[in-house]
């Protein structure tokens, strides 16, 4: 039985979980999926969303809100969202600037560059087919998501996934490498194709 704001609100005003509740139940989905469209992955937004319910909670955040309850969430998952992406823009700007001062340490010349460039080409044509050519596509091509999801006739979210699949696997492949690593950082941020 979907509950009205009002009545989730005064509920939960007078602290009774049920008014918490009724608010997860009803909101907990449309969110997770509003959420979405700023992380690229559920289960990231499944856990966002859940934080966002547990602080409302813990902060009595909703003991002031007199109306909208709708807006407030959205602004406030919206909110979280931003902050999340912020947080793992820096920490990818700290990966970067860390292999950076790697590669000062320890130039390489050019017919080295290349090697290293060749390797990681030679991982990504490893990638399953389908894997491989969003990989291209996105990263290489540097094609929208929402273009090549509509050339192969498969959802963003399934570019999404795929592409956070070959990431990983690419990752894993060069844990133990920091120049390939760094080259697949290069690649990635397109300083490097």
């Amino acid at each position: 039985m979907q509950h009205t704001e009002k009545s989730i609100l005064a509920s939960i005003k007078m602290k009774d979980k049920k008014g918490l509740e009724s608010l997860f139940r009803q909101f907990y989905r449309p969110l997770v999926m509003y959420a979405c469209q700023y992380l690229e992955r559920i289960d990231e937004a499944e856990d966002l969303v859940q934080e966002v319910f547990v602080k409302l909670w813990e902060r009595d955040s909703l003991q002031q809100v007199d109306a909208k309850l709708y807006s407030y969430l959205y602004t406030t998952v919206r909110n979280a969202c931003l902050n999340k992406l912020v947080v793992l823009k820096k920490i990818q700007q700290q990966e970067l600037d860390e292999q950076i001062d790697l590669v000062e340490e320890h130039p390489l010349d050019e017919e080295a560059w290349a090697a290293y460039i060749q390797k990681v080409h030679a991982e990504i044509e490893k990638l399953p087919e389908r894997t491989q050519q969003i990989f291209k596509a996105i990263v290489l091509e540097r094609r929208k998501y929402k273009d090549v999801a509509v050339e192969m006739e498969i959802s963003t979210n399934t570019i999404k996934t795929s592409l956070s699949r070959a990431l990983t696997k690419l990752r894993t492949t060069f844990k133990d490498d920091d120049m390939a690593m760094f080259m697949l950082l290069c690649i990635c941020t397109r300083i490097l194709k």
